[in-house]
């Protein structure tokens, strides 16, 4: 019986983008425990060694990944601000463009805000990320053009207690502890936004 062997892609073959792309497939299908430089060369079909040639290591690889999406996220939010006719229209629409995000992106959204992670996040990101200052702007935006009925100086309380309500849900969605009500007609953004509404609003 005759095997037949695939011939391996040679090391010039590849490219970093190549790379990227492949590790990202693994991450979203396996998450981050089910990636490693073994698995992207099995996947794209070359030596283990190879991908070396343009990363140093696989956290490297990661901090690509975690730059990708805070860079696609970011888009989404910038692209929801700009969809809203007053300030809490856009505040509600870049809270829900991210709520979409982390479910369409469960495992790489759990690399990019996990604290396990954290270090990687860092070296990624050494400032804060693009996708707060979206959302802090806004609100600081709308407390300066007086929509908000608060101080100009209480904005960045304001966004840390909104985006960690935010990121609260969708880890508690992640982790399926987000308990829906009968019937499933709940829209947890919603019943928190009537609640900041009262407090942005004073509605």
């Amino acid at each position: 019986m005759t095997v037949t062997r695939h011939k391996r892609r040679s090391r010039n073959s590849l490219n970093r983008e190549n790379i990227v792309q492949v590790a990202m497939e693994i991450l979203q299908e396996k998450g981050i425990d089910g990636l490693s430089m073994r698995k992207i060369a099995e996947k794209l079909n070359c030596s283990v060694a190879s991908p070396y040639s343009h990363f140093t290591s696989q956290e490297e690889i990661i901090q690509v990944l975690i730059a990708k999406g805070e860079t696609e996220l970011t888009q989404l939010l910038r692209n929801a601000q700009k969809n809203g006719k007053n300030t809490f229209e856009q505040l509600a629409g870049i809270a829900r463009a991210y709520w979409d995000f982390s479910l369409n992106n469960k495992e790489l959204h759990k690399v990019m805000f996990n604290t396990v992670h954290g270090h990687m996040h860092r070296k990624a990101f050494p400032s804060l990320p693009t996708s707060y200052r979206v959302f802090l702007e806004t609100i600081r935006n709308g407390c300066i053009n007086q929509e908000f009925k608060l101080p100009k100086s209480e904005y960045p309380a304001i966004a840390r207690m909104m985006w960690a309500w935010m990121y609260g849900l969708m880890v508690l969605d992640l982790t399926n502890m987000l308990k829906r009500r009968r019937g499933g007609k709940d829209d947890p953004l919603a019943e928190g936004f009537l609640y900041f509404q009262k407090i942005l609003l004073e509605e």
